[in-house]
């Protein structure tokens, strides 16, 4: 017979957000992202550009990317400052 424990050493919590932010030729300002937390003895996070939104405003696959990976570290570079506020979202 083997145990395993029922508690996770490995815990990721998924956040959605915002951010404003302008890029070149396009309208839109506010765009949407996911935060997953990693906690494991520290904490750590990831962030994920919305795929659906940048992909309705941008036709180039590459500018996509490109963009996406921008704001994705403008966000880590925000939350490694401690400057993104934690607020639940209002429903």
């Amino acid at each position: 017979m083997i145990k395993i424990s029922d508690k996770p050493s490995k815990k990721v919590e998924h956040f959605t957000g915002t951010i404003t932010m302008a890029f070149p030729s396009i309208e839109n300002k506010i765009w949407n992202f996911t935060v997953l937390r990693t906690t494991n003895g520290s904490t750590t996070f990831a962030v994920q550009a919305d795929h659906e939104q940048f992909n309705q405003h941008f036709d180039d696959p590459g500018e996509t990317d490109y963009f996406k990976s921008m704001l994705e570290e403008t966000v880590k570079a925000n939350l490694a400052k401690e400057q993104a506020d934690w607020k639940p979202t209002d429903k």
